[in-house]
């Protein structure tokens, strides 16, 4: 039966441990009262369960009911849209299916990489994606450069950056904050010349001046009018940058150039959003908002063990994958729209990482919320509302500003 097949995958998907077969053969004995071998669990896992399970999964994202935490957090915007990847090593079995980079120190011949994009007022997920680990985030931004929407936001690492991608989000009507690619030429807009980082740390170690932004163009042959914003780090983040590139450089067999140690020098970011619109402050709050999805990841592998899956055959192991993130959109689920309930009634934001855990805990109450009738899923949901409401509240960081902070810092702008 579908159902029994996908209560099995799920509970296989909410233990922390690995999960044999002779284990799930019991659980089925237990819960519905059958006995099956593990080779004939074994046999279910096939492509026809992939597709069964991936159609679930597309199913999940599409029905969510997250909504706005608040109208005023950057209402000019359609919508304000973070993505990031995340890649792990697989046994070299699965390389046919799952093909890695390979060849260098760290990576592997077999390797999975999970695309993730969701929208920060909300929380809904907009993409969630399993390729092979060999495609990068530059071939998955030109792919995907469809799904960009008139009036969008888009924040996105260093990964997905290319000149001809950001010139089409501005052809679509959308914006971006976006890191400057550390080999792109920076031409001055006003005086035409290229710019001279080394000259320009300089200038701005002279002055006393951290932040600046100059218009420029981008690309040697592009040209794309952008606005460039430039902060200085400090000598210990240098040290570190210049030590990893050189390191890097060594290994293929040639030196670092002193105007690219230049650049590590500072924070470069770019954009296509005029300054009346959103200061240089305001635009280096806003990118750090794409930490968030750096944090999900970290609780996926550290909470939800995504990278620690078992040696398995391609099905199982591809079922399980898929298991566990339809796992995690239905935990978040819950945890986006709790949020936006007490946000609403305290003014605090509870913390993701607490909340993963606690559901990660219980996952038979989860479960019930899923598969129960109505009664029976309020009254497992508030049993859970309880609990994340004790203590369950993200923490405030000495010298560091959270989620929290840049949400109300643009609500009172907007609300002004």
């Amino acid at each position: 039966m579908p159902a029994m097949f996908f209560d099995m995958l799920l509970y296989c998907a909410s233990q922390t441990e690995a999960c044999s077969l002779e284990q799930v053969s019991s659980m089925l004995s237990e819960r519905y009262g059958i006995k099956i071998s593990k080779q004939s669990i074994d046999e279910r896992f096939n492509i026809s369960s992939i597709d069964f399970v991936n159609a679930i999964l597309r199913e999940a994202l599409e029905k969510q009911l997250n909504k706005v935490y608040d109208a005023c957090f950057l209402p000019e915007y359609t919508r304000v849209c973070i993505k990031d990847s995340t890649r792990f090593n697989l046994p070299e079995r699965l390389s046919d299916y799952y093909k890695g980079s390979g060849g260098s120190k760290g990576t592997s011949n077999a390797a999975v990489c999970i695309q993730f994009e969701y929208e920060v007022r909300n929380g809904k997920i907009l993409a969630l994606e399993i390729t092979r680990g060999s495609r990068n985030d530059q071939t998955d931004a030109k792919e995907t450069i469809t799904n960009v929407e008139l009036g969008d936001l888009i924040l996105r690492d260093l990964g997905y950056y290319s000149l001809p991608t950001l010139s089409k989000f501005s052809g679509s009507g959308a914006f971006f904050i976006s890191r400057l690619g550390t080999k792109t030429y920076a031409y001055d807009a006003q005086k035409q010349n290229e710019i001279s980082f080394k000259k320009l740390y300089e200038t701005m170690l002279k002055k006393k001046i951290t932040r600046i932004e100059k218009n420029i163009y981008a690309g040697k042959t592009e040209r794309m009018p952008l606005r460039l914003i430039i902060e200085t780090v400090s000598d210990e983040v240098y040290q570190k940058r210049v030590r990893k590139i050189d390191k890097e450089n060594k290994s293929h067999g040639f030196n670092t150039s002193d105007e690219y140690k230049a650049r590590c020098r500072f924070n470069l970011f770019i954009t296509n959003i005029e300054p009346k619109d959103l200061s240089i402050d305001e635009v280096l709050k806003i990118y750090r908002l794409r930490w968030q999805v750096e944090l999900m990841f970290k609780n996926w592998k550290s909470i939800c063990k995504l990278d620690k899956i078992q040696p398995m055959k391609f099905a199982r192991f591809t079922c399980l994958l898929y298991a566990k993130l339809i796992l995690i959109v239905l935990d978040l689920q819950i945890i986006w729209n709790l949020k936006r309930y007490y946000y609403a009634g305290t003014g605090k934001l509870l913390s993701i990482v607490k909340c993963f855990i606690t559901l990660q805990k219980n996952f038979e109450t989860v479960h019930r919320i899923l598969k129960g009738k109505s009664k029976e899923s309020e009254k497992c949901l508030l049993k859970i509302s309880k609990i994340l409401s004790k203590n369950h509240w993200k923490e405030k960081r000495k010298n560091r500003l959270n989620y929290e902070d840049i949400l109300k810092l643009f609500i009172c702008k907007s609300c002004i």
